[in-house]
């Protein structure tokens, strides 16, 4: 298995950008699956290390109550690239 590292940015989630701000669950098959990684309101340079076969990544936004999906990102990823989550509409 052959992995790469990407960077995860929430600034379009924070606090000032998207009140109240909202956490994102990213990679999984599930919210809470590995190899999953979750993303924080205030997180805009998060490295998370995936498969380099991985083709996209789904997504799980927290409302304040629940989990809920959000929107697939599609790949290929490369080595280092950010990837700027797109922005919660609650």
């Amino acid at each position: 298995m052959t992995t790469i590292t990407i960077i995860l940015d929430n600034f379009l989630n924070s606090p000032e950008n998207n009140p109240p701000g909202s956490k994102i669950w990213v990679g999984g098959a599930d919210v809470h699956a590995p190899p999953g990684i979750l993303v924080d309101k205030t997180d805009t340079s998060l490295k998370y290390t995936i498969d380099s076969s991985i083709t996209f990544l789904n997504t799980w936004y927290y409302d304040g109550f629940e989990w809920n999906s959000g929107i697939q990102i599609d790949g290929p990823f490369i080595d280092g690239q950010i990837i700027q989550l797109p922005k919660v509409k609650l």
